[in-house]
């Protein structure tokens, strides 16, 4: 009877130790973080299947930024044994005494953990000890409304990452837009080498007061060279955060001139296109460019240029030129207009001064652009006067329902012209057009099944990116390879994002594991093959079937918007 009760008792426990052993086990990262950082909530479970734990709990402290899973199967003296690793990735609301609670897998529960978030980052100070840094900081620390901050972003990882996401800084108020492509270097920090990202934003505020940047964060996966486990996708989730960042916007100063509001580091003002000898003709246009650069600018905040009016010349203006470019960190916008003065009389052509205001933000005082005035003798014209943009009489004569292209002649009037002179050349004129439309006319029946079709609209549109994409590989570009990809991606769907969007937007196969490659070439010390690229992209994008309002198949939203 003892040994009955004996074995009986070595049976319940070996039950309960069986039931101990598969009870998922819950532990954090790190037990104490600053304000603002990510922590690791890691949930480990047995062989059995207890499935996917309720994460709702959370909600009331942390924001859930994502989850990863890590299967692990080893088999010592011929037992097996499988574990799985839940890895989920938090951002606390608020600083304080914190409990992660307990989550429910199954008929299951993990224990409570408790949490000391803190006001800043304790681990800060020893940034180098970190195998992931992320550091933003924005110059200058405080300015004007419409003035352009430059924000530096910069990765610092020591480990091979696998794959990996760096998220974008917001403000709400304010015009954010990212600067050129990404600089990869290494930098030592602390006696440790690290792989450095180093991305720019122009953050732009449009109302005064505290602008708020809120940090962007860093997610990945590492893993170790040295690991078998690591053939099989086992890694380790990676995170960071960079530091919140605050700007005092001030509004435009009092002492400021009237007129556009231009706050900028820097702004030239031209005109160029004078004749050499300083003379002209009358009916002889003379074309002036007028230019506007202003660097910690875009072109769209840059005003309209014109000339004052002239006594002696028309002005007509040419179609504005505009854009922006980057000088390192500042955008540099420009504006060109160019002008045909036509001068209408003989005598002084008086060109007035002009000036332009601003605001130089790096001396925070009122500076004035100005172009000097210029004289220009006119002298009498060579007899027939040069035709002039929009006020020129001109007779073009074309059949209205084709598309047979017009032949337009220009006419101008002279003093004492015989009016039935005017006729006859008008009705020879128009005998000559007639007659080269019915030539035009007959050439093209003729010749119809000649013309090639023209190419479609979506290769036409998508042909430029396409071509982006395969220079940036032939370089061995893989940043502008990444850019290229997207924006051509984007040609189709508008609503992508990044890479890991495209990538759940397309079929299973080959494209993503392309796209995974390229990932992985990108943030670690993986190698992508560029002839693999072009050929599984040779033939467009292999797309899944639209579901959701944003063409990517109707997954969960991205983690950190851009």
């Amino acid at each position: 009877m003892r040994h009955a009760w004996m074995a009986l008792a070595l049976l319940m426990t070996a039950t309960h130790a069986h039931a101990q052993a598969t009870a998922p086990v819950a532990s954090l990262d790190r037990s104490r973080v600053g304000n603002g950082e990510t922590v690791t909530l890691n949930i480990e479970v047995g062989d059995d299947d207890l499935g996917n734990p309720d994460l709702s709990p959370l909600g009331t402290d942390f924001i859930v930024l994502g989850t990863s899973t890590n299967h692990t199967l080893s088999i010592v003296n011929g037992k097996r044994e499988a574990h799985t690793i839940l890895g989920v990735a938090l951002r606390p609301k608020h600083e304080g005494q914190l409990t992660v609670p307990a989550l429910s897998i199954g008929n299951q529960a993990t224990q409570p953990l408790p949490l000391t978030v803190e006001a800043t980052s304790s681990a800060s100070a020893d940034a180098a000890n970190q195998p992931i840094v992320l550091d933003g900081k924005v110059d200058p620390a405080q300015g004007y409304v419409g003035q352009q901050f430059d924000y530096t972003l910069r990765l610092y990882f020591a480990v091979n990452l696998a794959d990996g996401q760096l998220g974008d800084p917001s403000a709400e108020g304010a015009e954010i837009r990212r600067l050129g492509s990404d600089a990869n270097y290494q930098s030592v920090r602390g006696g440790r080498r690290f792989n450095v990202v180093e991305r720019h934003y122009a953050i732009i505020p449009q109302h005064p007061g505290t602008l708020q940047i809120k940090p962007p964060a860093f997610q990945g996966t590492a893993v170790d060279p040295t690991d078998v486990n690591s053939f099989f996708g086992a890694g380790q989730p990676v995170n960071a955060v960079a530091q919140p960042e605050h700007v005092e916007v001030k509004a435009r100063p009092s002492s400021a001139p009237d007129g556009a509001w231009l706050p900028a580091r820097s702004l030239t003002l031209s005109l160029t296109g004078f004749p050499a000898d300083g003379k002209a003709r009358v009916g002889q246009p003379i074309t002036l460019g007028m230019r506007l650069d202003a660097t910690g600018l875009p072109f769209e905040a840059l005003p309209a240029l014109s000339l004052p009016k002239l006594d002696g010349a028309d002005v007509y203006p040419d179609k504005a030129v505009t854009g922006s470019s980057t000088n390192g960190p500042w955008i540099t916008g420009r504006r060109e207009q160019g002008f045909a003065v036509v001068p209408t009389r003989t005598g002084t052509l008086h060109i007035p001064e002009t000036t332009l205001h601003w605001w130089n933000v790096t001396t925070d005082k009122a500076e004035t652009a100005t172009i000097p005035a210029r004289d220009i003798t006119v002298g009498p014209g060579s007899g027939v006067q040069a035709a002039v943009p929009a006020t020129s009489a001109s007779v073009a004569v074309a059949p209205a329902t084709t598309t047979a292209p017009p032949v337009a002649t220009t006419v101008t009037l002279q003093a004492g012209t015989p009016w039935r002179l005017i006729a006859a050349a008008v009705a020879a004129l128009w005998l000559l057009t007639v007659g080269a439309w019915i030539l035009w006319a007959r050439r093209r029946r003729g010749g119809a099944a000649t013309v090639p079709p023209p190419m479609p609209a979506e290769a036409t549109r998508q042909g430029p990116a396409r071509e982006h994409f395969s220079q940036a590989l032939e370089r061995g570009d893989l940043v502008r390879a990444e850019h290229a990809l997207l924006a051509w991606a984007r040609q189709a769907r508008p609503g992508l994002r990044n890479l890991g969007e495209l990538s759940a937007a397309l079929r299973p196969g080959r494209q993503p594991d392309a796209i995974d490659a390229l990932q992985r070439a990108r943030f670690s010390n993986g190698t992508a093959d560029a002839a693999d690229l072009r050929a599984a992209f040779k033939n467009g994008f292999d797309w899944r079937p639209v579901e959701g309002p944003c063409g990517t198949g109707g997954g969960l939203p991205p983690l950190y918007p851009r």
